[in-house]
């Protein structure tokens, strides 16, 4: 008599479960990932403007001359996670979109009249994804906060 080749259904069953344990645990963290990967490129579409503006600042004594597309300031542009972008008095507002839809980030100078620019603040504002105000908070951290 020929024995039969192949697995049991329990065998197969077994894989099925490891496979499930294994995507429960790895698409959160790629989704986590992802979203990371998205607030750098927010982050890096703001690094010009950064310098421009301390520089703006440096030049004219203040930043009430920092404005978009004037002194050194680069036109606001748009990116493939960044659907808009303003730059007045030196206050940097980014809005996200795909992954980021609903995330509005402001980057504040902290001007001081004897140092200049002395650092930055954030605002990261989106409602109802703490996962993506934390991520938001994680990139966008200046000054050792």
């Amino acid at each position: 008599m020929d024995k039969q080749k192949g697995f049991t259904l329990i065998e197969l069953m077994v894989v099925i479960g490891i496979i499930s344990i294994l995507s429960a645990i790895s698409v959160p963290a790629y989704q986590n990932y992802l979203r990371k990967a998205a607030l750098t490129d927010m982050l890096q579409t703001f690094v010009p403007y950064r310098t421009a503006i301390e520089l703006c600042a440096l030049d004219h004594g203040g930043l009430n001359a920092c404005d978009a597309s004037t002194n050194g300031i680069p036109s606001p542009t748009t990116t493939r996670y960044v659907s808009g972008m303003s730059v007045t008095k030196g206050v940097v507002t980014l809005t996200g979109q795909e992954s980021l839809n609903g995330l509005g980030v402001t980057l504040s100078p902290l001007w001081d009249n004897a140092g200049g620019v002395t650092g930055w603040q954030r605002v990261c504002n989106i409602q109802d994804n703490s996962a993506l105000q934390q991520a938001c908070e994680e990139v966008f951290r200046f000054n050792g906060e």
